[in-house]
């Protein structure tokens, strides 16, 4: 069963944010199917705004530096989605990202391109019934 948290060992997370050149209050989100890791999406919560910073596969390739093909385009939606999620469940009522080479990426998952940066309600994505 696929499952998305953050890294439970803080310190590993800081070497791990730190290695991708992210600072700050970022978290590393890992996507896990029982004990292996399938990749992580490093996120950054500001007030009310859900930062994707990184999309990463489990060996560290970065899911952002070419077009995807089939399974890491699962893998890239995947992340997003639990991303979006998890900046939903601490207060998140938007998410931005600044990847002007994936924008198609985001444009087709109703994103709006707003300069810069691909931008979307929270509502977008996380559904209640």
């Amino acid at each position: 069963m696929l499952q998305i948290s953050p890294m439970a060992d803080r310190e590993e997370e800081a070497r791990r944010l730190s290695a991708l050149d992210i600072s700050g209050d970022a978290r590393l989100l890992l996507m896990t199917e029982g004990q292996k890791e399938l990749g992580a999406v490093a996120v950054r919560l500001e007030e009310k705004t859900l930062y994707l910073l990184s999309f990463r596969t489990s060996e560290g390739a970065d899911l952002l530096s070419a077009a995807p093909d089939a399974e890491s385009a699962f893998l890239f939606d995947t992340l997003m989605r639990s991303a979006a999620s998890f900046g939903e469940t601490h207060g998140a009522e938007r998410i931005e990202t600044a990847f002007p080479d994936r924008f198609d990426f985001f444009r087709q998952r109703g994103f709006d391109i707003e300069g810069d940066r691909a931008v979307a309600p929270m509502s977008l994505i996380v559904h209640y019934l």
